[in-house]
């Protein structure tokens, strides 16, 4: 009709205007023929009542459908005017919020919030009016109390003068992602508190950057501050030196002026002698896909060494190729003390079982060979009258009441537990001289008068009486004796006497050992159990002077 009415007079066009369907009204006329005149001068008649009935119906079904699709959104669907009032909603919200169209109408977009939440919406429609749009969350308040979360996105609507008009914006219900995310905070909980009762921290190297980034658990396991870290991955290993001591890392120093961009590298505190073992074990997980996995020592600064188990897996973009690890490290030091105790254990029982069999062997053969002497003498004294012969039985009796009381001895001293004190070194050592046997030997103590150690006293007194008698009986008088200070921690024994067999200088601390016919072989023995019981050492060599020398290691000297 326009492309007819185009060759009229104004008049006609603003008559088309008015019939144009540009917004969901259409402009209502009686007439059913409308008179224009053409600038030729011509009168034109025309009949648009079929073409207002037309665009009355298209706008009709376009109202329709929209209705519709507004109706059918789960979202709130919402107009307001700047200042909040509702111009236009669909069916959602009254459903929502129990009020009605007609009540919905006569309130602001305010009413159905309260506190925190009001002042939130009241900034979020500022904000659009200022800005063009906004999103925000806030809880709806319904009519019958409930409370519930939404996100809300505006934009703003304006006129040709770009000055603001209204508001047009979509709320969401977010009360299952709440719930996704409250599940989720409370998990993450659960998690961190899980790794701290367990000392672990997390870590994450982003392979693209190089870029280590550790928790402030992690950052505490290796020693530094909170923030002081994150550092790098790159380089791990390059400031290994032959020069690294055992009680360091890598050799890097963060204030050497040298060394002006100095950032931490992971294995910057890592033992010098694991850190090649770790990098290669991070590599070939980055390589090959494997689950990371390493147990090493690091060495914070101010503080022990602790030993460390580090996991990771390895993440992968969407090209197939590796982006990142994450993981978790955890501090492992009393399972490693446990596990070192544990062996230590193994090791004790091992000894000791060892010990026991030598011991069940000993006492078969030592203990028979005096009771074999008694039992002939005895035959011997019965058939022949000879008193003589009961000298023999009895120096056979006394040698194997000796063994007995060395065995059960050294059986005690297998399973004795120290009960220490500070003891003055020269005090006992003049007791246990004074209760040994000692015949012509002499005694040169040159024990400073307040040397003092931590042992059991009447295991202290035991020892050096086995070791004095051992010096005793094992060479001809006059021989001295001598007891001294070890300038390493300890002290020593030693004596003038012929020394020790060549190449026997372990072997006198076996059980049985004795290369004298009175002896026992048990004196030493004793005396290596019970140093060992108080976490001392023990070591035999040939003295300065040609004789027998002891050196008895201790702690706490």
């Amino acid at each position: 009709m326009r492309e007819c009415l185009g060759v009229c007079s104004s008049t006609v066009a603003t008559m088309a205007d008015d019939i144009s369907p540009a917004d969901d009204t259409i402009t209502q006329t009686e007439e059913t023929v409308v008179t224009a005149e053409c600038s030729c001068g011509d009168v034109v008649e025309v009949d648009v009542t079929s073409v207002v009935k037309q665009y009355e119906q298209e706008a009709a079904s376009e109202r329709a459908v929209t209705e519709a699709s507004l109706n059918a959104l789960a979202d709130i669907f919402y107009v307001v005017d700047p200042e909040g009032n509702f111009q236009r909603w669909n069916d959602t919200l009254p459903n929502l919020t129990g009020y009605t169209d007609e009540e919905i109408g006569s309130m602001n977009a305010l009413d159905f919030f309260t506190g925190d939440d009001r002042e939130a919406i009241n900034a979020a429609i500022q904000t659009i009016l200022r800005t063009g749009s906004d999103v925000t969350e806030a809880e709806i308040t319904t009519k019958d109390g409930q409370h519930i979360p939404h996100e809300f996105r505006g934009v703003a609507l304006t006129d040709d003068t770009g000055t603001p008009t209204g508001i047009i914006g979509i709320a969401r219900d977010i009360t299952t992602r709440k719930q996704r995310e409250q599940e989720l905070e409370t998990l993450n909980t659960r998690f961190e508190l899980a790794l701290a009762q367990t000392d672990t921290g997390i870590w994450e190297l982003d392979l693209g950057s190089d870029t280590v980034r550790w928790d402030s658990t992690s950052e505490r396991l290796f020693g530094y501050e909170p923030g002081e870290f994150p550092g790098t991955y790159a380089g791990v290993g390059s400031r290994i030196t032959e020069n690294d001591s055992e009680s360091g890392g890598a050799d890097s120093d963060p204030d050497s002026e040298t060394d002006e961009q100095y950032r931490p590298e992971y294995g910057d505190r890592i033992r010098s002698e694991d850190l090649e073992r770790v990098s290669e074990q991070l590599e070939r997980a980055i390589e090959t896909g494997e689950q990371y996995q390493a147990d090493f020592r690091v060495q914070p600064p101010d503080d022990d060494q602790r030993w460390i188990r580090a996991r990771g897996v390895v993440e992968y973009d969407d090209s197939d190729d590796p982006d990142r690890v994450i993981g978790i490290q955890t501090d492992i030091t009393e399972e490693k003390e446990r596990e070192r105790e544990l062996e230590r254990t193994k090791a004790t029982l091992q000894r000791k079982n060892d010990r026991l069999n030598e011991f069940a062997s000993m006492v078969s053969h030592d203990l028979r060979n005096p009771l074999e002497i008694a039992s002939g003498y005895v035959e011997m004294a019965r058939e022949t009258g000879d008193e003589a012969a009961f000298d023999t039985v009895e120096s056979a009796l006394d040698r194997m009441n000796t063994m007995i009381d060395d065995l059960l001895t050294l059986a005690r001293a297998e399973t004795v537990e120290p009960d220490t004190e500070p003891v003055v070194l020269a005090d006992v050592v003049a007791i246990a001289w004074e209760t040994t046997q000692t015949g012509d030997a002499t005694l040169d103590c040159t024990l400073p008068d307040a040397m003092t150690i931590e042992a059991d006293k009447s295991l202290l007194q035991n020892v050096l009486e086995n070791v004095f008698r051992n010096a005793v009986e094992h060479n001809e008088s006059p021989i001295t004796v001598s007891v001294g200070r070890l300038d390493s921690g300890g002290f020593y024994i030693a004596d003038t006497g012929t020394g020790l067999p060549n190449g026997e200088d372990d072997a006198v601390f076996e059980q049985g050992y004795t290369t004298n016919d009175s002896g026992t072989g048990f004196g030493l023995a004793i005396a290596r159990e019970l140093i060992e019981a108080h976490g001392w050492t023990i070591s035999a060599s040939d003295g300065a002077r040609d004789g027998a020398r002891f050196e008895i290691g201790t702690d706490g000297v």
